[in-house]
């Protein structure tokens, strides 16, 4: 018989309270800014439209600020689990990870694919404008980084075995987007492609052996967001505010393969099944 009492105080459960505590946080938190937002806006007797278009149009300042809110107030209970005053700056300190090439080669490799599948074009009634190619790298960097991040301290905390690490890997992405699409019911690229991104962010933790950010930053920082934000793959406006977009159009179904190719790589990386 499984012991119940062991079961939900595992290191599996543990890390499920906190991450899913962490989640209703940015839910609880981006309610409270949309709140203040309507409030203002009917003071000022604007119209439901105009509202919607404004929540729409600066969507990614507030998902950048409720993430910070909620990363906030998440270190403090994280706080609870570390004799360190500031856990996360600790962990940043202390995670760094040593660079490994095939996580650059890796980026190469996944954006050659994705350029020769999707066939990128210059969109037509494309007009340059600066800031909503900032705040959309910005946003998708907050959005992916800051999920990362909490499950990042949460393993360095609280160990967990390596045969579970893939499931969690799965289960956390997978509740990830669905938090956030449930935030987003308006965005317009809210697909399953998020959950293989996460896959393959939350996986770059642990390439090898310990738990690390190095990777993880490099190939949001490096390859999700750029992508997201100049190729038409923006959760939030898709390809509104994008100078190019995918003429053939990269669905699901291409991108998990990249990622399932990847992450096959760097396990045969790790393996030493492929040369260095």
């Amino acid at each position: 018989m499984i012991d119940r009492s062991h079961f939900f105080s595992s290191p599996v459960a543990r890390h499920t309270y906190y991450f899913l505590g962490y989640q209703l946080l940015s839910i609880l938190a981006h309610l409270v800014i949309l709140s203040v937002v309507i409030f203002f806006h009917f003071l000022l007797d604007h119209r439901l439209a105009d509202i919607q278009d404004w929540i729409f149009f600066h969507g990614w300042e507030i998902l950048i600020l409720g993430k910070l809110l909620s990363l906030g107030v998440m270190s403090r209970f994280l706080g609870i689990l570390s004799i360190e005053r500031s856990p996360l700056l600790h962990i940043l300190s202390v995670s760094k990870g040593i660079f490994r090439i095939e996580v650059l080669t890796s980026m190469v490799i996944m954006l050659i694919g994705l350029m020769i599948v999707g066939k990128p074009l210059l969109q037509p009634t494309y007009k340059w404008s600066f800031y909503p190619l900032l705040i959309s790298y910005l946003g998708n960097f907050v959005l992916l980084g800051s999920d990362a991040l909490v499950v990042l301290v949460l393993n360095r905390t609280i160990p967990l075995k390596r045969k579970r690490w893939s499931l969690e890997v799965v289960f956390f992405s997978i509740l990830s987007f669905c938090v956030h699409k449930l935030i987003f019911l308006f965005g317009l690229k809210w697909d399953a492609h998020i959950v293989f991104s996460f896959v393959l962010i939350l996986y770059c933790l642990r390439l090898r052996g310990e738990f690390v950010w190095l990777h993880s930053l490099l190939l949001i920082a490096g390859f999700m967001a750029p992508l997201f934000t100049l190729f038409g793959l923006d959760p939030l406006w898709g390809s509104r505010f994008s100078p190019f977009a995918f003429s053939n159009g990269v669905t699901t179904l291409e991108f998990s393969v990249f990622v399932v190719l990847i992450i096959g790589f760097f396990r045969a990386k790790r393996l030493n099944l492929i040369p260095s």
